[in-house]
């Protein structure tokens, strides 16, 4: 009788472990900042501020830049968009620009690990 008792409570404090597991909608925050990449190709300043602040692209640069940060890590909010940065093109397509934006803030967020 003893030995069937004390390998029944080895049995449930061996799994009772998993039970405890943090089990509510906790998460953790963090600002980063950074630039987003330069658009596509060499175009006139017009064109090429257009794309860079076009919201699609925009959104998918701010989830890498937060899933840069680690697994797990996903966007919670674009605080600032930052501003638009024109540099020219060199080589045979002189007169043409690429942009992008920089000093974007972005607020990144993961659920809270542990017990």
């Amino acid at each position: 009788m003893n030995f069937k008792v004390i390998t029944l409570m080895l049995i449930l404090s061996f799994f009772s472990g998993t039970t405890m597991a943090l089990n509510v909608d906790e998460w953790v925050y963090k600002e980063t900042q950074g630039n987003l990449q330069s658009s596509p190709g060499c175009t006139t300043k017009e064109i090429a501020t257009a794309k860079a602040q076009k919201p699609y692209r925009v959104k998918k640069s701010t989830e890498l830049m937060c899933q840069h940060e680690g697994y797990g890590w996903s966007l919670s909010e674009i605080k600032d968009t930052g501003t638009v940065v024109c540099d020219e093109c060199e080589g045979d397509v002189k007169g043409k620009y690429r942009c992008y934006l920089s000093n974007v803030k972005v607020q990144c967020k993961i659920i809270k690990r542990g017990w």
